[in-house]
């Protein structure tokens, strides 16, 4: 079974209907694929949704396992950031990233920009936006 990491922009294109992450998020519904998310990823999504949203924000990830910010993992994350630069890797994303290496995780995403260079330090799944 795929045990899934799932990047803040998995969520945004599941809200957004784009047809490339359904297959992805259908799995998980389903029970034929584990998901869960980093609390920084919850943090990304509570900023930008609109009035009304909340209840299907809650129901998918009520589905997924939350992943907590602990010591283990903040340490990670900064070891990444330090190792690849501040700029080539966002804080949300070496979270995620530490988050799913601590979880025994494969992130999932489309992000090729930010997650191609951590290939061979995590597992990391991508898929197209449409």
């Amino acid at each position: 079974m795929s045990a899934w990491m799932l990047d803040s922009v998995v969520l945004i294109d599941w809200f957004c209907g784009r047809s490339g992450v359904a297959p992805f998020v259908r799995a998980i519904l389903d029970g034929e694929a584990d998901g869960a998310f980093s609390t920084l990823s919850e943090v990304e999504l509570w900023q930008g949704l609109r009035p009304g949203e909340e209840a299907r924000h809650e129901a998918l990830l009520g589905f997924l396992e939350r992943v907590p910010l602990d010591s283990r993992i903040a340490r990670r994350a900064g070891e990444l950031r330090r190792e690849f630069g501040l700029k080539a890797l966002s804080l949300p994303d070496s979270v995620i990233a530490a988050s799913a290496a601590a979880t025994g995780r494969t992130v999932l995403t489309r992000n090729t920009n930010d997650y191609e260079q951590l290939r061979d330090r995590i597992a990391v799944e991508f898929y197209q936006k449409d």
